[in-house]
């Protein structure tokens, strides 16, 4: 570590938290010692965390009293993560019908941080977050981000396509605090060509960080840019992949272009950082202090090994209690420790999450599934599930679920964002449909471009101009 991280580590950033009252390092201390602790002592802990967490939402949450009502069950019944069967999982419906009776009337509005995602499922889902449960969040964020070699006080690089996760225009206090403090270096790869491609590559050549953390689509074009083209090496400690399934390819190309090994991070936006990789790659890590994952098929456990809906009780989020979260995704708990001494224990995702790239017939750029699922489905009008299908370069079909067709004005909506991001060049058309089926996996995906490797690469020649 250079003298200038362990400046910002054991001085500047103790200083900043304490004058903002966070209490980030503190936890990651904690958690650095509880992940090689004692596995029941932590179980125990957890359970504890539980009913707390559970006779707080039936307190002051209107939507939990009347589901625990409903369940026929009181909170002091249920005394361990085996019990919260007793209740039924909570819906991304039940969430987007109910928001403001599930927030908690003991917490004040000003301390609650609303946030929506389009998620993995195409499917906007507004939610609240607590001031308070940022702080084990970011903490449990930095303890993966040390398993791949990064410190605090040490750069770090986001290759993302999720444009709500920029910033607008940057105050002179935000730049000075990034420089000094957070040393992020944010890459939008929304919108990826050649010459962003390059903009980028030279970008986090200078930056040089010592963590990457990306979605994979848009790292392995970045990576493949930078295999094509020369020029400096980028030469991280670790690369995190987050928010799609990580290929095999992926992870060979990114360790080979970087010279460094990747982990695998599954994550979410409504409950931060849920599982990571360690070093032997066996599988990811539970965040068990502050997260209880079920895997579950027709509402039932299924066995370890076996895929099965991820369910999540966030312990942590006490304005707005998540307990037995439908997610979206498919997932399977793992049996035994693993051999590098963690208690934590291991999932493991089959499916992921997945945002494919369509390809514009504008300029052949590739268009991230993120952005758009971003600026149709979380910035939208609320239509329910959607998909998007390209199957030639210049038309692009939304399938609707027959039940939820989307209204004039939302069609309008859905056909100005399309006609903005991809210059007018992109036809629509509407499949009302009566489901939108999952893929082999057991994955819904949101975005899906069917055209052939050879329609998708830049500056293929389909007899019209882009220029």
């Amino acid at each position: 570590m250079s003298i200038r991280s362990r400046l910002i580590k054991g001085v500047l950033l103790p200083i900043d938290e304490w004058r903002e009252g966070r209490r980030i390092l503190p936890l990651l201390r904690r958690l650095e010692r509880s992940q090689y602790g004692d596995a029941s002592l932590m179980e125990r802990e957890r359970s504890l965390k539980l009913r707390r967490l559970l006779a707080h939402a039936y307190e002051n949450s209107r939507f939990y009293r009347e589901r625990f009502r409903e369940a026929g069950v009181h909170p002091e019944e249920i005394r361990d993560p085996s019990d919260l069967r007793r209740l039924p999982p909570l819906t991304k419906a039940d969430m987007k019908a109910h928001l403001e009776e599930m927030v908690a009337a003991n917490v004040p509005r000003g301390y609650l941080h609303r946030s929506a995602t389009g998620g993995s499922t195409g499917e906007h889902t507004p939610f609240y977050q607590d001031a308070e449960c940022l702080n084990p969040k970011i903490a449990l964020e930095y303890r993966f981000n040390r398993w791949a070699g990064w410190d605090v006080g040490e750069p770090i690089a986001f290759v993302w396509p999720a444009i709500q996760d920029f910033a607008g225009t940057l105050t002179l206090r935000t730049r000075l605090r990034n420089a000094l403090l957070d040393r992020r270096l944010m890459l939008y790869c929304g919108r990826l060509d050649e010459l962003t491609l390059a903009e980028h590559a030279r970008r986090l050549r200078d930056f040089a960080p010592t963590l990457i953390r990306a979605f994979p689509n848009p790292l392995w074009l970045l990576a493949q840019h930078l295999n094509e083209n020369g020029g400096a090496p980028v030469r991280p400690r670790g690369i995190i992949t987050v928010g799609e399934p990580l290929l095999d390819a992926q992870r060979a190309l990114f360790e080979e272009v970087f010279g460094c090994p990747v982990f695998n991070c599954y994550v979410s936006r409504e409950c931060g950082n849920i599982a990571g990789e360690c070093e032997m790659h066996r599988g990811l890590h539970l965040n068990a202090e502050s997260l209880i994952v079920e895997c579950l098929h027709n509402d039932r456990p299924v066995e370890p090994g076996e895929p099965g809906e991820v369910v999540i009780t966030d312990l942590e989020n006490r304005g707005m209690p998540l307990i037995r979260y439908r997610i979206g995704d498919i997932g399977s708990l793992m049996p035994g420790p693993c051999a590098c001494g963690r208690a934590l224990p291991l999932m493991s995702m089959q499916a992921g999450r997945i945002s494919d790239f369509l390809v514009s017939p504008h300029d052949r750029s590739y268009v991230s599934g993120a952005s758009l699922c971003h600026y149709l489905i979380a910035e939208g009008p609320g239509v329910g599930q959607v998909q998007l299908l390209q199957k030639s370069i210049d038309e692009l079909t939304i399938r609707i679920v027959r039940d939820r067709a989307a209204a004039t004005d939302e069609r309008h909506h859905f056909e100005a964002v399309i006609r903005e991001i991809f210059r007018g060049k992109m036809r629509v058309r509407y499949e009302v449909v009566e489901s939108i089926p999952r893929e082999p996996s057991g994955k819904y995906m949101f975005c899906k471009c069917l055209l052939n490797q050879e329609s998708r690469s830049p500056g293929a020649n389909d007899g019209e101009s882009t220029r």
